[in-house]
């Protein structure tokens, strides 16, 4: 009788096991899209971090051009290339794009521009925020040959992965200093 006994539980043995590895394989899987996401924020804010890094000395002094003068002379630039993960959905210069209750990605400005957002997919919002006396960035816009302020100042958001090549520079208009930034596709 022991015999058939044994031989009845095994398919519910055999079926727990299964469960029991499917329940693992879904652990492990779940973990690594977390781990993913942890990575993907890490890459960005370590790419935040060095151009905070390389702004320091730009803000600190430097040449300054006033963008309403079409003959000044070119302020204090610094020229960065960023890899950006492809889950990223936003990396944001001055704004929160998330601040609309609309769906809706918006520009306005936080804390006059001293401020960096940014979020991956899977992630919550990031931010990163800076002096405002000294770092107030503000999107860039291409007049003919010459970069201004766009409209009253934006925020620059960024949606695209991969490698860009971002240009800040050292800019005033009304005798307030910020810091324009474009990225050098823009150009095209």
């Amino acid at each position: 009788m022991r015999s058939q006994d044994a031989v009845d539980q095994l398919p519910i043995r055999f079926l727990m096991s299964v469960m029991i590895i499917i329940a693992v394989i879904l652990l492990v899987l779940s973990a690594s899209d977390s781990f993913r996401t942890y990575l993907a924020e890490q890459q960005v804010e370590s790419q935040c971090r060095s151009i905070e890094a390389s702004l320091s000395t730009l803000v600190g002094g430097g040449a300054v051009r006033d963008v309403d003068d079409l003959n000044a002379a070119e302020g204090a630039k610094r020229v960065q290339t960023v890899t950006l993960p492809d889950s990223l959905l936003y990396l944001s210069f001055g704004g929160d794009p998330e601040a609309s209750s609309s769906d809706v990605f918006s520009s306005e400005l936080v804390e006059d521009g001293a401020v960096i957002f940014y979020r991956v997919q899977g992630g919550s919002k990031q931010v990163i925020w800076l002096p405002k006396e000294t770092y107030k960035f503000r999107k860039g816009v291409l007049i003919g040959s010459h970069w201004a302020i766009d409209g009253d100042g934006q925020s620059l958001v960024l949606h695209s992965a991969g490698t860009l090549t971002l240009v800040f520079e050292r800019v005033q208009k009304n005798h307030k200093s910020y810091i324009l930034i474009h990225n050098t596709d823009d150009i095209d």
